[in-house]
């Protein structure tokens, strides 16, 4: 078990446009003991999870106007890619999207763990 945490939206009006700003807080994994590992690996991961536990995050995507049922990705990180910053073993941790101005919307926020774990925080703004 695992749950994504998510610092509060930031929207700025940009024109006709917002801005906002996504960030991720924190990563926790629920029962890293039933991760089939031996007890040398289990330490250096419940150091990891100790010391930056975003650094679990193979991928994460954005639906900024997620109707509840379908996600529909319009923005991703993943480790690799190094086109949102040069360093291939993590992803970034926050990210700002320009979309069309709502009243009301709820994002969707999902991501993926090395281990093929998924989670989701949703935030309405």
């Amino acid at each position: 078990m695992q749950y994504l945490i998510a610092k509060p939206l930031v929207v700025t009006p940009a024109g006709e446009n917002d801005e906002i700003d996504v960030e991720l807080e924190n990563y926790v994994l629920l029962s890293p003991d039933n991760i089939p590992l031996d007890d040398k690996d289990k330490e250096k991961l419940q150091e990891v999870l100790e010391r930056d536990p975003l650094s679990l995050i193979e991928y994460w995507s954005i639906d900024p106007d997620y109707d509840g049922v379908t996600f529909r990705s319009t923005w991703q990180d993943y480790r690799e890619n190094t086109e949102n910053d040069n360093d291939p073993l993590h992803c970034v941790y926050k990210t700002r999207l320009r979309v069309s101005r709502k009243e009301h919307r709820k994002v969707c926020i999902k991501a993926v763990d090395v281990f093929g774990f998924e989670s989701q925080v949703i935030k309405e703004i």
